[in-house]
């Protein structure tokens, strides 16, 4: 897997990659509790500012629906 650059990715930046993506699907539950969601939302944002920073993924914060 490679980054925007084209690098090949490290083990670390693809499980930063899984981890925003677990916390993307966690927060599609329909039966979350609101401080659930505002946790996974937080989380998630955290998560990308590295994925941003690190150039692995090009999305823009607001298309995230965080």
């Amino acid at each position: 897997m490679k980054d925007l650059a084209g690098r090949e990715m490290t083990s670390t930046e693809k499980r930063l990659l899984k981890a925003f993506d677990g916390l993307e699907k966690l927060l599609a539950e329909p039966d979350l509790a609101p401080c659930v969601v505002a946790n996974l939302k937080e989380a998630a944002a955290a998560l990308q500012v590295a994925i941003l920073d690190l150039g692995l993924r090009a999305e823009r914060p607001d298309e995230l629906h965080l």
